[in-house]
Order: structure tokens, then sequence, then C-alpha cells
């Protein structure tokens, strides 16, 4: 019995994965991010940060502490309960990540965090 891969399929051969292709991430990339909104992650800033996501094909999340929060979704995000001062870990895993996570770092980084032109 002969394992075959084919373009257009993934997985692995011989126990080698496949390169990743162009544009591709090969795993979740994590940023960590200190909160200096003196709101912290509230109702607007969090709004802000869950639309920025929804334009990137990649998941998003955001983890504080021991809680997890898909970044797409303001429920969970406002649910993180993120003060000033506190760190959180910005997941984001897909075709889009390296950018993705440039952009959405700097919306939790920010101190105002409620500019809207996206």
């Amino acid at each position: 019995m002969s394992s075959r891969v084919t373009e257009g399929e993934t997985g692995a051969r011989d126990g080698v994965s496949p390169p990743p292709r162009a544009g591709q991430a090969t795993g979740p990339l994590r940023r960590s991010v200190q909160i200096v909104n003196p709101l912290g992650l509230h109702q607007r800033a969090a709004d802000r940060f869950c639309r920025a996501a929804k334009q990137y094909a990649s998941a998003v999340a955001v983890h504080n502490a021991d809680r997890k929060a898909d970044g797409k979704n303001i429920w969970d995000l406002i649910g993180l309960l993120v003060f000033p001062g506190m760190e959180v870990i910005l997941e984001v895993v897909g075709p889009d990540a390296a950018e993705a996570i440039e952009s959405l770092a700097a919306i939790l980084g920010a101190a105002g965090g409620e500019d809207y032109t996206i």
C-alpha cells in the first residue's frame, strides 16, 4: 500500500509535511500585547478590534490568563475582562495571519483604540 500526494492535496508523505503555499502561514502566530487604554478593552475598543478582525480570513483569538475569546465576537472579547495594564496574548492562524497580527496588535495596544477609519 502506498501513499500518494498529488498537487492540490494536502497531507504528509513519508512523514514529511508539504511546504506551505505562498501566503499561507505554517502555524499559529502569537504576540503579547499590553493594554494601555485607560479604560481597558471596553465596548468601543472591542468593537473596533472585532470589526478589523472580521476583515481577515484567519482565525483570531485573544487570551487573558486562562480565558480565550474569539477575536471576531465582541461579546467574547468583552467577557475577557481586560483592564488597563494587563497583558493579553493575540493568536492568529490562517493564510493572512502575518498581515492580520500586525494590524490587530496595533489596535489592541493603542492608547485610544477607537479610531474607526478601517
